[in-house]
């Protein structure tokens, strides 16, 4: 290889370590957002079993005063 040859290799090289780095940036971004979706929804789902637990309690009260 001669010097041309491999400072075009090297400018190849740059060119795709560049794009895998703005691939990259771009997926952490979409996991960040993905992972703050997923955290509210196991917050709802929380939520929604707390509350079903004191329907169901506060139904079995009920059905034990009648």
């Amino acid at each position: 290889m001669n010097h041309k040859e491999i400072k075009e290799y090297r400018e190849d090289l740059k060119s795709r370590v560049v794009r895998i780095e703005t691939i990259v940036e771009r997926v952490e971004g979409h996991l960040g957002t993905l992972n703050g979706r997923t955290t509210s929804l196991e917050g709802w789902r929380s939520w929604m079993t707390g509350g079903m637990a004191i329907l169901v309690i506060i139904i079995t009260i009920a059905i034990g005063v009648l």
